[in-house]
């Protein structure tokens, strides 16, 4: 179970409440080598370098500070380096940007592609934000209500949205250009998104689909292949 474990790693949303504020940054990353069976000089030394490729430099200056001390940034790549030491083969990243500035989001998903590359790390990116989406990620899932409605690489989904969801989600996305956001086809939701408990028969987006049918109220839609990699749960889907 522990070999298992070091194969799957986190990164979460608030890297303040995830790192332990009585702990100095050495103590947290130096006790995964620790447990690894790495002897404390081995295990000083590979926090340093960590902390060196995560872009906190001179690492023997961060090595001693406690979290409260650095930036929302800088905790975020001490939460990386966490998931990172142990050489997983799969980082759960879940909104690891979403709570810092525009221009430290990209320096830090800059850094995660680097270390993607360098490590050859698989990531399951957990995001609202579409535009991260678009440029970081390769393939996507889109889920309502626990359930994935759409699957397909990012061009597809971008170009050739199938489900209803999906073409909703993308026209509420802001654009930058205004005469392009004006001439986009918009799809507004009408309705509350069900209790997760109290989950309504057949398909789950149907009580707000501008799209449903009688049969979409019947029973749930599987998810299947409508075009080549292009999956979709929809009994209607948009052509």
């Amino acid at each position: 179970m522990k070999k298992f474990r070091r194969e799957m790693k986190l990164i979460f949303q608030d890297s303040y409440a995830s790192l332990n504020p009585r702990r100095t940054l050495g103590e947290i990353l130096i006790r995964q080598f620790i447990q690894q069976g790495i002897n404390r000089e081995n295990s000083r030394d590979n926090t340093l370098e960590l902390l060196r490729t995560v872009g906190l430099t001179p690492a023997e200056n961060f090595f001693d500070r406690h979290p409260h001390e650095l930036s929302g940034g800088q905790r975020q790549r001490v939460a990386v380096a966490r998931a990172i030491g142990s050489h997983p083969k799969l980082i759960f990243a879940d909104e690891p940007v979403s709570a810092l500035d525009v221009s430290i989001r990209g320096q830090i998903l800059n850094l995660m592609k680097k270390l993607q590359s360098d490590y050859q790390l698989t990531y399951v990116f957990i995001t609202h934000d579409l535009g991260v989406v678009r440029s970081f990620c390769s393939r996507v899932a889109v889920m309502y209500l626990g359930r994935i409605v759409e699957l397909a690489s990012v061009d597809e989904i971008f170009s050739h949205p199938l489900h209803p969801y999906t073409k909703a989600l993308l026209s509420a996305t802001p654009m930058a250009n205004p005469r392009k956001s004006r001439s986009r086809e918009q799809m507004v939701l009408t309705g509350e998104v069900p209790s997760p408990i109290d989950i309504p028969a057949g398909c789950r987006f149907a009580q707000r689909c501008p799209f449903k049918q009688m049969d979409c109220l019947g029973r749930e839609p599987e998810l299947v292949e409508l075009r080549k990699g292009h999956l979709a749960a929809c009994y209607h889907p948009l052509g």
